[in-house]
């Protein structure tokens, strides 16, 4: 791999930008979800590559300072992932199985293609339709039977991933404020809008092997360890550097909550994850061909409740035994004779 050439304009050497490159590649790696790691590893190498043969960004500071800035905020959002920050750990998740973001635009592109006409009845059908939008059109069947399932699943507007649109059919007035007809201009971008609104709302499925995995993750059947880092190897100059920055800068402050502000880090164990997990499965509908009505179904998976891990509470436990309803200690003369009594009620009766 050759080096790039930097003009003398450019801002930010090489050096800076395969400093970038190491550390997102080594928290990619410590990313407690195989999907995820694979595919923000994928997501790093694909950005840098990207501008690496581009002449003219490699002559622009400006957009060179702007990519340098979306690099050092991906860093960021990796390394608050992997220390067990819930809200950029689960973004990440969102973005590795096409919740939102790039790939998700890549999964509905598939999902809405259209199917290549195979005989020359197709091709006339093809041609006879009406064009996009106009009076006539219709929406692909995928896409209207997507939608009604996900209206119909309510924890995709509890979770609020998407903008959601109201209606699953674009709604034309009949009459504008004049009482007079819709133009057809008017009717195309109406339909064109509400389509445009009605793609971004929508959250495809993923690959078969991606679902099993995913399964298999959340059931147990999936080999899965907590990501193990290496140790930061100690340099014998921190105690020198410890003097010198307390005579630069002075004492430094105590222990505050400063870095909780936006959350707390959590321990990746494999309770947790299976928590995230969950949250993403019910955001990933699966697609089933029915053959009745010749069109594919979706389906989703219900929110089910976790699994109990305390122990049921007896109801008459003994270590309360010789304490009254006050909370106060029952004498052993009363104990012995509340003990009595129900054995002389029995005799009197």
């Amino acid at each position: 791999m050759r080096t790039p050439k930097f003009t003398p304009n450019t801002t930010i050497p090489s050096e800076e930008w395969r400093n970038l490159l190491r550390p997102l590649l080594r928290e990619c790696s410590y990313l407690p979800d195989p999907i995820a790691k694979g595919h923000m590893r994928d997501h790093v190498m694909q950005r840098f590559r990207r501008y690496y043969f581009n002449t003219q960004i490699q002559q622009e500071a400006e957009h060179q300072r702007k990519l340098r800035k979306t690099a050092l905020q991906q860093l960021s959002l990796l390394r608050r992932a992997n220390e067990g920050y819930t809200k950029a750990l689960e973004h990440v998740l969102r973005l590795s199985y096409g919740r939102t973001g790039k790939r998700r635009n890549e999964l509905l592109c598939k999902l809405v293609a259209p199917e290549t006409p195979v005989d020359s009845q197709e091709v006339a059908e093809l041609i006879n339709k009406p064009f996009a939008y106009y009076d006539g059109w219709e929406p692909p069947s995928v896409v209207r039977a997507l939608l009604k399932a996900q209206h119909a699943h309510g924890i995709i507007h509890e979770l609020r991933v998407r903008p959601q649109i109201k209606s699953i059919e674009p709604r034309i007035p009949e009459g504008n404020s004049w009482g007079r007809p819709i133009v057809a201009v008017r009717r195309r971008n109406i339909r064109k809008n509400w389509y445009t609104a009605a793609l971004k709302s929508l959250l495809p499925p993923i690959p078969g092997e991606e679902l099993d995995i995913l399964e298999g993750l959340i059931s147990g059947k999936q080999h899965w360890e907590p990501p193990k880092r290496r140790k930061v190897i100690e340099s014998p100059k921190e105690e020198e550097d410890s003097y010198l920055r307390f005579l630069v800068d002075g004492p430094q402050k105590g222990h505050t909550f400063r870095e909780y502000v936006d959350g707390r880090p959590h321990n990746i164990t494999r309770r947790f994850m299976r928590r995230l997990w969950r949250r993403i499965d019910c955001l990933v509908p699966r697609m089933l061909w029915n053959d009745v009505s010749q069109k594919y179904d979706f389906t989703w998976t219900a929110v089910r409740a976790m699994a109990e891990t305390s122990l049921p509470m007896d109801d008459d436990p003994e270590i309360f035994g010789n304490v009254d309803p006050q909370g106060k200690l029952i004498s052993q003369s009363k104990a012995n004779q509340k003990s009595r009594r129900p054995i002389l009620e029995s005799n009197t009766e």
